[in-house]
């Protein structure tokens, strides 16, 4: 469908006034609310690429509206719509008046449909593009340490346009999810991009699905003399300061008035639910309020966090060696156990639940029903209190025969005279079950269940889920179990088992109907097996099919699993998590917004549709060697390259660091190499900042990005990450190429283009938050250019946490050198390999320029950008500082890179900036599937390109078709002056994650 959302962060798309200022110069003009002008360096060409995707323009104008920014909001040659800022684009702020933005450095996002439904905390669910609207919610996310469903609330929310494809993945239980290709959803295997998944793996889902999220109303519930009321009928003393001290306590814990909104109420749903059933309370001595919950050690801890969460404090959990008798009118049972209870000694607590309809006393001797308030309430409210019921008292999923369930059932005893009251109550739990759609038998008197005790002789009465297997997953998805752990891990489990057996069943029928036509037309026995057989319909069903005189066979062959069998073979954990095969994986066109939510814990999952789903630089080597000598071994050291640096997403290195280490890497970046014997005083003096960046603080980096990057050391990743074997093709500046080190043609050079890996995108993704939470996004053109002012403490300790992950990809690029000389002394023993520098390409820095006549300190913010310092900064290294900064500019895989030197010209008009490669015209879904695979390699051999790749895919997203002309980009550097030809690289060798 074609997308018409307007996206209310950024102004209205209309048409830009952009005019063509000078030769390669465009300019967009300065209106509305934008601080500075836009402008786009760019030729004619280029710049019909960039007009043609409308977002890459409006971020040039979004980023020129920010505080602080002066002078103009810059686009490179290569620029192409980014997140928040484009991609190649650079901004420069006062330090006084300007912001710091993680979108300004590099972020990125994967994301869902939607329409995919998040699972909140209180079992409703919400189509993730509506969370926006509720954007505190606490949604359910697995805790993978011990497999258990917990609670976190989301910290940032992200969108954005999807225009090519998306991955639908369908379950063999019937689940359905669509991502785009780099989501990732958790497998046997852990986290794994949605486009690399295939039908082998085993995805882990949450079969409990809830009921949609509706926003509860403001309608007061409880109120000051609605407590009143119950303190005088129920409670014998009223006097002295007893009233003012429970309105006090109810009113400070914001209990007072209690609403519909109220955040407490869902908490209150379950805990009346649950004392409905397994609780009981009471006024003792018709004065203190005491209220008792007795269940599993377990489950009575759940009770406890929320019983905490409303503001009250409940006791430690009790533990007793119990004896029991219960007298029925057939048999005397004994029996004893162990009784696991909790209670809150709390006169507000206790007249606050008697005021919502509890009962106070023993229940079976008094008419109760369920509370008014309650029918009012949205339906996952109503879900709460009858799955808390359910936990207390409905029978567990239990099978007859290993494979049909039992109808779950629910009994109520009441003393004789109260008949009605059983009746009428158990009534209208089938009257709200009714709005789940769950259909019930009709309420039986069961004699086995009457009792005589010294209160009064017992009747019973019970009704039952309907047991037919749809009405049971409607029960098991949508209410299911509260406070009792392990009823919703049956249930859970259940579900799926039912789930799985319809699906196959459904198979077998169409294979029965298949097969008696085949048989009609005259085909054997045989080959009706021989066509039909697999794992679902074995030949002795196809065979029963042909010979059978029923019309359909509904049972299941013996061979089916058990649904003990089942759990032992699916369960994920021990609280309802299961395996689920994948059925189907179907890449189709999209066309609209996608979306993402990132929560506060370090497990950074959630629940989407029942799945469990998630969330540089560049650096060039001399060598001694020639084509000719590198060409006879290309194939051996190719293998040994791709054998020794792991690439691809999410791939782990040999570098195994511990805590004390990472903190090392994050602080000294190159430094720590060095020490560490993987550099030498050489690299790190060709390196940008020496390969450290001083303001560098790890203590500012999260836990969670550490864990990120902690294994990926000396590894490349996916994307347009690479390592790539080149030659000196063409020298365009003989005296300042020899400076480099490229002294002659067919000189082999080795360039490593990646960066801080996970740790950097984590960093990005936590002061974001942070960011929005401190510093809000309304005052800005676009949610994506979230920021803080630079004098800020936190955009100080962004610059800190930022300065770590550039220390890290330092570190990375160092490794990866180290990795690059142990394999080419492999086959090179005499081989030298050295710098020629390494630059930053994704950053923010402190640089000093001549601004309303006079110098100054501005923040610049590069992203996909080069930096570009003419002779003399002291920013450059010695050896370099008489002729300008190198710039590497890689071209796409096969194609030609450059190496440049920077300029005084770049300084005076772009920040000191250039562009800092070929930049996208295709997105990574359109040119796989557009590019033909076999073509490409024919098109790569052609240039005489050896490729090692973790994926094809992964070639086809990074094809040369999909990228602007290097040459064109590199040329209008070239002629505008801000960064110089001197070199030109052909490839002969890739290693591509």
């Amino acid at each position: 469908m074609k997308n018409t959302h307007i996206n209310k962060y950024c102004l209205p798309e209309k048409i830009m006034a952009i005019k063509k200022i000078s030769e390669n110069i465009w300019e967009i003009e300065k209106e509305g609310k934008m601080n500075v002008h836009g402008i786009i360096f760019a030729s004619d060409k280029l710049m019909e690429q960039i007009k043609k995707e409308e977002k890459t323009t409006q971020q040039i104008k979004n980023v020129a509206m920010l505080p602080g920014i002066v002078e103009k909001s810059i686009a490179m040659s290569d620029a192409h719509m980014g997140y928040g800022f484009p991609i190649g684009g650079v901004a420069a702020f006062d330090l006084k008046k300007g912001v710091i933005s993680p979108g300004g450095i590099g972020y990125d996002i994967n994301c869902t449909d939607g329409e995919t439904e998040v699972l909140l905390n209180h079992g409703a669910y919400i189509k993730i593009k509506e969370i926006e609207k509720h954007y505190r919610k606490e949604v359910n996310f697995v805790n993978l340490a011990d497999v258990s469903l917990q609670k976190s609330n989301i910290i940032y929310y992200m969108k954005r346009p999807e225009k090519e494809y998306i991955y639908e993945i369908k379950t063999k239980t019937g689940k359905s999810i669509k991502v785009t290709e780099d989501h990732p959803i958790y497998t046997q295997e852990g986290m794994k991009n949605a486009g690399k998944l295939n039908k082998e793996d085993k995805i882990a889902i949450c079969a409990f699905k809830g009921v949609p999220y509706q926003e509860p109303q403001e309608q007061i519930i409880i109120n000051k003399e609605d407590i009143l009321k119950v303190i005088t009928l129920k409670r014998s003393s009223t006097v002295g300061n007893v009233i003012p001290q429970i309105i006090n306590i109810l009113t400070k814990l914001n209990l007072l008035p209690l609403k519909y909104s109220s955040y407490q109420l869902p908490y209150l749903a379950k805990l009346v639910g649950y004392i409905f059933g397994d609780g009981c309370m009471s006024f003792i001595n018709g004065k203190e309020g005491v209220v008792s919950f007795h269940g599993k050690e377990e489950d009575l801890t759940k009770i406890r966090e929320d019983i905490s969460a409303i503001g009250f404090t409940p006791s430690r959990i009790y533990k007793r060696l119990r004896n029991h008798t219960i007298k029925t009118y057939y048999k005397e049972y004994k029996f004893t156990h162990i009784e696991y209870s909790i209670k809150v000694t709390s006169t507000a607590f206790v007249s606050l639940l008697t005021a919502l309809g509890v009962p106070l006393g023993m229940k079976t001797n008094q008419p109760y029903a369920i509370p008014i308030w309650l029918w009012n309430a949205p339906l996952w409210i109503k879900r709460l209190f009858l799955a808390a019921f359910f936990g207390a008292e409905m029978s567990a999923p239990k099978t007859i025969n290993k494979y049909n369930f039992n109808a779950l059932t629910l009994g109520m005893n009441k003393i004789i005279g109260l008949e009605i009251n059983a009746i009428e109550f158990l009534e209208q739990i089938r009257k709200m079950l009714k709005e789940f759609e769950i259909n019930t038998t009709k309420i039986m008197k069961v004699k086995e269940y009457r009792t005589k005790s010294k209160n009064g002789d017992t009747c019973g009465y019970r009704m039952q889920i309907n047991g037919e297997s749809k009405n049971l997953i409607k029960f098991f998805e949508r209410v299911s179990y509260v406070y009792n752990n392990e009823k919703f891990r049956q249930a859970s489990l259940a579900a799926n088992y039912l789930l799985l057996k319809n699906k196959i069943k459904e198979k077998r029928m169409g294979m029965q109907r298949i097969a008696r036509v085949l048989y009609e037309q005259r085909s054997s026995a045989n080959q009706v097996c021989t066509l039909l057989i697999d794992g679902d319909t074995p030949i002795q069903f196809i065979k029963h099919s042909l010979w059978s005189k029923n019309k359909e066979i509904q049972r299941m062959t013996f061979d089916f699993m058990s649904f003990a069998e089942y759990k032992s073979a699916y369960s994920f954990g021990n609280n309802g998590l299961a395996w689920d095969g994948i059925e189907g994986i179907e890449k189709k066109p999209f066309d609209d917004l996608v979306y993402d939510i990132t929560i506060n814990n370090d497990n950074h999952n959630f629940i989407a549709n029942c799945f469990i789903v998630s969330n540089c630089g560049v650096r060039l080597l001399q060598t001694n060697l020639t084509k000719e000598e590198f060409l006879k071994k290309r194939e051996l050291v190719l293998n040994e390259l791709y054998k020794n640096i792991p690439s691809g997403v999410g791939e782990g290195g040999e570098f195994k660091l511990s805590d004390k280490e990472i903190d090392g890497v994050l602080k000294n970046g190159s430094h720590w190499t060095l020490n560490m014997g993987y550099a030498t005083s050489d690299d790190i003096e060709k390196t940008e900042d020496s390969g450290c960046i001083k303001e560098a603080n790890p203590t500012k980096i999260s836990q969670k990005a550490k864990a990120r990057g902690r294994n990926q050391l000396g590894t490349i990743g996916a994307g347009n990450h690479f390592l790539e074997v080149q030659e000196v093709e063409t020298i365009y500046d003989e005296n300042i190429a020899n400076t480099f080190g490229l002294k002659n043609k067919d000189q082999i050079c080795i360039m490593i283009h990646t960066g801080s890996r996970g740790l950097g995108h984590q960093n990005a993704s936590d002061y974001i938050q942070k960011m929005e939470k401190e510093h809000g996004w309304k005052h800005l053109p676009d949610r994506e250019l979230i920021c803080a002012p630079i004098e800020s403490e936190l955009g100080k300790n962004f610059f800190a946490a930022m300065a770590s992950a550039a220390n890290f990809a330092f570190c990375n690029r160092q490794l990866i050198t180290y990795q690059v000389r142990k394999s080419f002394n492999k086959f090179f023993p005499k081989s030298e390999i050295k710098v020629v520098y390494d630059i930053a390409h994704n950053i923010a820095k402190f640089e000093e320029y001549e601004f309303d006549g006079k110098k100054q300190i501005l923040c610049v913010h590069r992203k996909g950008a080069t930096r570009s310092f003419g002779p003399g900064r002291k920013e450059i290294p010695e050896v370099y500082r008489k002729i300008g900064c190198p710039i590497f500019i890689p071209g796409s895989m096969g194609t030609y890179s450059y190496v440049l030197v920077g300029t005084k010209k770049a300084e005076e008009i772009s920040f000191g900036s250039t562009a800092h490669g070929a930049g996208r015209v295709l997105s990574r879904t359109y040119a796989k599937k557009n590019i033909n695979p076999e073509h490409l390699k024919q098109e790569l051999a052609q240039y005489g390109v050896a490729i090692r790749a973790g994926s094809v895919k992964g070639l086809l997203e990074e094809a040369p078709e999909a990228y602007k002309d290097v040459n064109e980009v590199v040329r209008v550097s070239h002629e505008l002056g801000i960064g110089n030809l001197v070199v030109r690289l052909k490839p002969l060798a890739v290693v591509k994650g």
